[in-house]
């Protein structure tokens, strides 16, 4: 099974290629930007996206929820406060994926219904990286509150509520009429339980 894997759910290998010994498991990284082609175009199996987008070929299974967090230094004006309106972000690098604005929460469901803009817009393609880029003082960030925590531990950053709060779901995506196929079950069924354990909501 080829899966289009964009970091969330790589806690689920290992246990996946315990229980299905037969399956081939290849994730694949090329396809994270453009996963629905790929996915229709049987390159892959299974795309993995916190952005279902509703085709009518494409079946989707939500597999655990989060939330968007805005990552800051420890040491950013900001990071006292729990949490940023829009106009907060006015004067800021924000650094996101390399995608369409039109395609990113941060600015379709706050900057854009708030009527504000960052200063710059700054395109990376990893979490990691933008990770450090927010640690070192270069930007601030929207990340899942789940990576922030896992991935974050050792940085000096912090993450604040994004307005009332940015929800999302982690989504996995087959064609429409294999999302029976067993091996596929099996892995959405070991997605929904390998999710992020629980956690308080950030102050």
């Amino acid at each position: 099974m080829r899966v289009a894997w964009r970091r969330e759910r790589m806690r689920v290998v290992a246990p996946y290629l315990a229980a299905w010994p037969d399956v081939d498991l290849d994730l694949r990284i090329a396809f994270r930007f453009g996963g629905i082609a790929a996915l229709l175009g049987h390159e892959i199996d299974l795309l993995i996206t916190p952005d279902p987008l509703a085709l009518s070929g494409i079946a989707y299974a939500a597999v655990f929820d989060y939330q968007l967090v805005l990552a800051m230094a420890q040491d950013h004006p900001l990071a006292g406060r729990d949490h940023v309106e829009p106009g907060d972000l006015v004067p800021e690098v924000l650094i996101t994926y390399p995608v369409q604005p039109t395609r990113l929460d941060i600015f379709t469901r706050f900057l854009v219904p708030g009527n504000c803009l960052p200063r710059q817009h700054r395109n990376v393609e990893t979490t990691e990286m933008m990770l450090q880029l927010v640690a070192a003082g270069r930007g601030v960030s929207a990340v899942p509150d789940w990576f922030l925590r896992e991935e974050g531990a050792g940085l000096p950053v912090r993450g604040l509520r994004i307005g009332a709060g940015l929800e999302k779901s982690i989504h996995l995506g087959t064609r429409r009429g294999e999302e029976a196929t067993d091996y596929i079950a099996g892995f959405l069924d070991l997605a929904r339980r390998a999710g992020p354990r629980p956690q308080p909501p950030l102050e």
